[in-house]
């Protein structure tokens, strides 16, 4: 099932169908690349630059700086295009959007500086954070940050930083930053979601920004409806990884139902009430997480369109379709999974690729379980474990 205007209104425009057709263009050669990137732990130089080309790097790129500045409908149209050839390289929407978005709050001299070529690659990580100590009319930066995706790709490596105790980010050369190559992982291999080892480097202090507080100020680059979206709006770039997935599975499943006979048993697969049951389960599950998570895109633009601003109770119900879409993918990959038995186990078959990358993905910080407790904790007024929700 791949988004289409007819499912969506949203896709109706030329330029969103320029930029669809140039997507699947790539397709073929993201297909021929794909192997590759699996057993080297990252994408091709080729294809980056396919999907540079086709306009990837500048999906939540201002208008004012060379962006397409699509909605997040269209996003998740291309996450989701690119997630069918190879989950990996769709990450890279991610990777190549991520720091484009939060620039919005970043100082507008700044911008324009590191973005003046709309396909600069900025690779981002919050898992750790940096330290840094003034020096001169800058500061000296030391520290490891992990699951810095794309990393072999980026010009720029943006990561959290303690001045003290003042939380910045910083912005920092990639090219004296030392790639630790050991994303050696279950799944999403092909995403390089390498250490970075940052020793003594020096940057000016105009590369380090204070975090304003939620909403935040935004410069004046940003002053499309689009970054007046919640900055989970970035869900559009990664979520749609994990619904194909499970879609992926589901029709995998279906396939195999048709002609395996399991173990011991005298009847397929088909015949057999426990896969029924689970396939069942999955086919729903997944059409309403994704249905769910479609429609919070949705309203979270019409309301950005409209001029309004999203609350933090708006902030927190896109957060839970996100969370809710990438938790239901992992049950539904689990239940193919269990229906399918031995299947799953050869890695000749896609269902093992697949569940290697779905056990990886809800993991990811961003919408694992406990994301769901986040949401809880704001609906109710308790003590928020994860503020950057209400970014």
């Amino acid at each position: 099932m791949v988004m289409t205007a007819a499912e969506f209104p949203q896709l109706a425009n030329a330029a969103t169908a320029d930029l669809l057709e140039a997507i699947d263009a790539i397709l073929p050669l993201l297909e021929e690349e794909r192997a590759g990137a699996e057993s080297r732990g990252r994408l091709s130089e080729r294809a980056v630059a396919a999907m540079v080309d086709a306009g990837v790097s500048r999906l939540y790129l201002p208008a004012s700086l060379g962006g397409l500045e699509v909605d997040p409908l269209t996003c998740a149209a291309v996450t989701e295009r690119l997630a069918f050839v190879d989950t990996s390289a769709a990450w890279f929407v991610m990777v190549a959007n991520a720091v484009k978005l939060m620039a919005a709050y970043w100082p507008e001299t700044l911008v324009a500086e590191l973005l003046q070529d709309p396909a600069t690659i900025i690779a981002a990580s919050g898992n750790k954070q940096l330290t840094a100590v003034a020096e001169g009319d800058g500061f000296r930066v030391n520290g490891v940050n992990s699951f810095v995706s794309g990393c072999h790709h980026a010009q720029w490596f943006c990561s959290p930083v303690m001045v003290g105790e003042d939380f910045m980010m910083s912005v920092l050369p990639m090219a004296e930053c030392e790639i630790l190559d050991n994303w050696q992982s279950l799944g999403m291999r092909g995403t390089g979601s390498n250490d970075v080892r940052v020793t003594d480097v020096w940057v000016p202090a105009t590369q380090l920004v204070a975090m304003q507080e939620p909403p935040g100020v935004r410069n004046a680059l940003y002053s499309g409806a689009l970054y007046l979206c919640p900055s989970r709006v970035l869900f559009a770039t990664y979520v749609p990884v994990t619904l194909v997935l499970a879609e992926r599975a589901l029709a995998e499943l279906a396939d195999l139902a048709q002609g395996k006979t399991p173990y011991a048993e005298g009847e397929k697969l088909k015949f057999r009430s426990i896969a029924q049951i689970k396939y069942g389960r999955a086919l729903a599950t997944f059409r309403s997480s994704r249905a769910y998570f479609l429609d919070a895109l949705a309203v979270a633009w019409e309301r950005a369109q409209a001029g309004e601003a999203a609350t933090p109770a708006q902030k927190a119900d896109l957060y839970l379709a996100g969370t809710h879409a990438v938790q239901s993918s992992a049950l539904v990959v689990r239940w193919v999974a269990d229906a399918a038995g031995t299947s799953v186990i050869y890695s000749e078959r896609p269902l093992e690729r697949i569940v290697r990358d779905m056990e990886t993905l809800r993991h990811h910080g961003f919408a694992n379980e406990s994301r769901y407790g986040s949401v809880a904790q704001l609906y109710w007024d308790a003590v928020l474990d994860y503020p950057l929700m209400l970014r």
